[in-house]
């Protein structure tokens, strides 16, 4: 503060002076002053860019969750080949490979926590349930058919068992030791340690399984077809009826498909073959129906159709199929009373 005091004044007047004597010509000029076009350019682009981002990041966070859950759904109807892999019985590749394809593809929607994408999907989880019922009781007639000691097979009664799912419990399991216990019955029939029915009977049993199938799935899409209340474009419960007749005809069509490949003989019956052609082009007509979105509108909607009803329309047929099939297989020799019986307990158990 001393040191303050002894300033000389003339230094404090002449900063002043010194101060107003510059010229405010310049800065007076700058209030008229605008930016440059480039760099107006420039910001305005990098605000539209930033806020294109910020819309897109939203959009993405709301439709991801959606989009996860359209594309879990995986519902392969195509046929399943065998020729990868030599097979003693045929259906029971078909059963296997089956199991693999909705095990590895997708997974299993029923076993999915509650948050996972597949846990929202209606005709994925009816599709493999269908799937696994089917084939649990194609297993349930063979295991019949294919008698051990007295005794219905073991391996296939444990694996039509195994087949049928319990409430509450992870099916993944049980798919796999059911898979297990259809390979070491073909294994077992490679060996010849299985007795094995003719061909003409089996297939015989199992054309009066699947026109069962036809009966009463046409009976649950008519159900749903009559209801007085109609969700647009289709209800829960339509989905998952449409998709569960899907599944099990195309099991039915794939087990044709396999019994013309293990017995090439039934082809050189000129009617034997006719009907089982027939019968195979007809349930792949039911099996590979494959609408976008599933409708159970009216029949004189002007944009959807009634998809339960052209499904419906395919399974008549394809009933008629088997029923033909069934027909002609009684007639030539093979087709005895004993295995014919088993038809009204198979049709009865729908």
């Amino acid at each position: 503060m001393a040191f303050d005091s002894r300033l000389p004044v003339a230094y404090h007047e002449d900063d002043a002076r010194s101060a107003r004597s510059i010229p405010l010509d310049h800065l007076k000029a700058l209030e008229y002053a605008e930016p440059h076009p480039i760099q107006i350019f420039f910001e305005r682009l990098w605000q539209r860019i930033v806020t294109t981002f910020k819309i897109v990041a939203l959009l993405s966070l709301i439709s991801a969750y959606p989009a996860a859950v359209v594309l879990s759904n995986h519902i392969d109807d195509s046929d399943i080949l065998l020729n990868e892999q030599p097979w003693a019985f045929p259906e029971a590749g078909v059963a296997i490979t089956s199991i693999a394809r909705e095990l590895e593809a997708g997974g299993w929607a029923a076993d999915r926590a509650n948050w996972h994408p597949q846990a929202r999907l209606t005709a994925m989880p009816a599709w493999q349930e269908a799937s696994a019922d089917g084939l649990a009781e194609f297993s349930r007639l063979v295991a019949g058919l294919a008698v051990t000691g007295g005794e219905p097979d073991e391996d296939l009664t444990a694996a039509s068992r195994l087949l049928q799912g319990l409430p509450g419990e992870d099916m993944r399991p049980r798919l796999t030791a059911a898979a297990e216990a259809l390979n070491r019955f073909d294994s077992r029939v490679s060996r010849k340690l299985v007795a094995v029915p003719e061909r003409k009977n089996l297939l015989l049993a199992e054309a009066g399984m699947i026109g069962g199938w036809a009966e009463a799935d046409q009976d649950d899409l008519s159900t749903q077809i009559s209801r007085e209340k109609v969700e647009f474009p289709a209800s829960k419960q339509d989905i998952r009826v449409f998709y569960a007749a899907k599944a099990r005809a195309h099991i039915a069509h794939q087990v044709l498909l396999a019994a013309q490949a293990a017995d090439p003989a039934l082809s050189r019956d000129p009617e034997i073959k006719a009907a089982l052609e027939a019968a195979i082009g007809a349930w792949s007509r039911a099996g590979r129906i494959k609408p976008l979105i599933v409708s159970n509108q009216t029949g004189d909607s002007p944009l959807f159709a009634n998809h339960l009803a052209a499904l419906g329309f395919y399974l008549h047929d394809a009933q008629a199929a088997a029923q033909e099939l069934v027909e002609v297989l009684k007639a030539k020799e093979g087709g005895t009373d004993e295995v014919a019986a088993l038809e009204s307990p198979v049709i009865a158990a729908q």
